[in-house]
């Protein structure tokens, strides 16, 4: 068995609610290989109004979509995304679990932490099972009226592929 990651720093900029993300292509090699490529540019959060807080949240107007594409041999392998905070808050008092992610296809959040979380994992055979396949990571900011005062809250995370060949 042989497992590889290969794991692409993204950074979370937070201007009290707003959250600028980049996105770019990045690649995993293995025998098979398997390619990771992130899309979906800017991540921001609206202004947050009195409902927001209210509610308790406010969310990303936008996610990240990862897709993953078998580019070489044909066995079957798994693939596996897992995300995890690099930073150890979002600064100004602000814990890094305020910051929570979901699949597209779920419904349950998550709260952002330093150890990897598994977003998805499926069995991959080029040019057949699983190839290519993908999904969206969306983000939202839990919100408090007497802890979250004006600032601007960062964070990076990290967004790892992980292939295990049997």
């Amino acid at each position: 068995m042989r497992a590889l990651a290969s794991g692409y720093v993204q950074r979370i900029a937070l201007v009290l609610g707003a959250l600028a993300l980049a996105a770019s292509p990045s690649s995993a090699q293995g025998n098979p290989r398997t390619d990771l490529t992130l899309a979906g540019g800017t991540i921001t959060f609206p202004a947050p109004t009195a409902n927001d807080y209210v509610a308790g949240f406010v969310n990303s107007t936008s996610g990240v979509t990862f897709t993953v594409d078998a580019t070489n041999g044909n066995q079957s392998h798994t693939t596996t995304i897992l995300i995890r905070a690099i930073s150890a808050s979002l600064g100004g008092g602000k814990v890094i679990g305020d910051l929570q992610w979901r699949r597209s296809d779920l419904t349950i959040w998550t709260s952002m932490s330093p150890t990897d979380a598994q977003v998805e994992q499926r069995v991959q055979v080029r040019n057949g099972l699983n190839d290519p396949w993908s999904n969206t990571i969306f983000f939202r900011l839990l919100l408090n009226w007497t802890t979250d005062p004006p600032a601007t809250y960062t964070a990076d995370y990290q967004i790892t592929l992980s292939q295990t060949v049997p």
